[in-house]
């Protein structure tokens, strides 16, 4: 019987930490929105953020149009288990070309 119970809360264990990164990777910016809004969502979440595009007018004007460098896997759950440090995402912008 102990063993039986090890295995169920060994089972739920996974399962809540797979649904917790699950979580995490899907709350990085994919493209299309303000690029100002998706790299303060960037480093909230703890990352560097490099911008790749030439920023000719202010990043609120611009959009994003992808972010590289967001782990798709988080490590193993634990207090460990968000970003690493100094960790650096690239940000693709698109600015308008009113100039």
């Amino acid at each position: 019987m102990k063993r039986f119970s090890f295995t169920v809360a060994a089972a739920t264990t996974f399962a809540a930490a797979a649904v917790a990164l699950a979580g995490t990777a899907a709350a990085a910016p994919t493209g299309g929105g303000n690029a100002a809004d998706a790299m303060k969502e960037l480093q909230a979440a703890g990352y560097n953020v490099q911008i790749n595009g030439s920023l000719t007018d202010p990043l609120s004007t611009c959009v994003t149009t992808g972010v590289h460098g967001v782990p798709t896997t988080a490590g193993s759950p634990g207090p460990n288990s968000g970003p690493l440090p100094f960790t650096t995402v690239y940000l693709d912008i698109l600015c308008p070309d009113a100039h």
